[in-house]
């Protein structure tokens, strides 16, 4: 058994409402232990020898199934976090401006041709591959920025600001003593 964050992409976003205890009762009615929700944003950290493949199938199929809600999840354990949290480009721009930057998470790895992007990239944004992510620093916020709307390369995503980002790294190392 080993801890894992579950994400989910657009929830509590658009009028995709979620409520977190509903997202907690759905994962310990499928059976994953120790299930505690981080945020009102999709974040879920849990317990569970399964695949990360497996996971992501399981949370969506039952999200689907028992609230009508169509999410795709993303799973990441310790050391994914913790590799995620070692290769951030933007280290400095993490320390000055913590919620301005953005992993999004993606199902495979993110391509190194991140060219596509960069008409979105109007107000001063940067990005970089990372892995299974991509690292966006958005110095005026996302909330204007062309960038946060548009699709990732790679395949959709979900992105989590560095301080949610750090919140699940240390909460699955607590879990995981």
């Amino acid at each position: 058994m080993r801890p894992l964050a579950v994400l989910l992409r657009a929830v509590n976003v658009g009028g995709r409402t979620l409520r977190m205890e509903d997202w907690r009762a759905l994962l310990v009615a499928e059976g994953f232990e120790g299930a505690e929700t981080l945020l009102a944003s999709g974040n879920a950290v849990v317990t569970s020898a399964a695949p990360a493949a497996a996971v992501e199938e399981q949370v969506a199929a039952a999200l689907a199934r028992e609230l009508g809600l169509a999410a795709e999840a993303f799973v990441r354990d310790l050391g994914q976090l913790e590799a995620v949290i070692a290769a951030n480009p933007f280290a400095d721009f993490a320390q000055e401006s913590p919620s301005k930057l953005m992993a999004v998470f993606l199902k495979g790895e993110a391509p190194q041709d991140l060219s596509p992007l960069e008409r979105y990239a109007t107000m001063g944004e940067r990005f970089a591959p990372g892995p299974g992510c991509l690292y966006i620093a958005y110095p005026e916020g996302a909330g204007r920025s062309k960038l946060a709307n548009a699709k990732p390369p790679g395949g959709p995503g979900t992105a989590r600001n560095w301080n949610t980002v750090r919140r699940l790294a240390e909460r699955l190392a607590q879990l995981a003593r």
